[in-house]
């Protein structure tokens, strides 16, 4: 049987020439130890769910917001932030190469994802 406390992760990149802007990029501090910096978020959204609240979107506008897939997140209003998965995000982003870097592998963002 392995002893899991003997695992160790490498976490750094396979392939580091790619990344140009690794100085600069959270993850450098994650190699370096630094593992307990989460992001500070903010949000712009109060005023805008007052006003829905206070003015209720009109029936056309909401079969447009169903079209398009954004009907969700009217239905949740101001849905709670997961700062600890946004920073994994930020963390993982790379913006050379325009795709996640996971242990899993890598994965990148089309238009049609968004």
């Amino acid at each position: 049987m392995v002893d899991n406390n003997s695992y160790q992760l490498d976490l750094s990149p396979l392939e580091s020439s790619v990344l140009k802007e690794q100085l600069t990029h959270r993850s450098r501090d994650i190699w370096n130890g630094n593992v307990n910096m989460i992001l500070n978020t903010r949000r712009c959204d109060g005023k805008f769910w007052d006003l829905v609240k206070k003015y209720p979107i009109p029936h056309r506008i909401l079969e447009v917001i169903q079209l398009f897939g954004l009907y969700g997140v009217y239905r949740y209003h101001r849905p709670m932030i997961d700062r600890s998965l946004i920073t994994s995000l930020v963390e993982r982003w790379r913006p050379e190469t325009h795709t996640f870097h996971f242990r899993s592998g890598e994965a990148a963002i089309t238009l049609q994802d968004v």
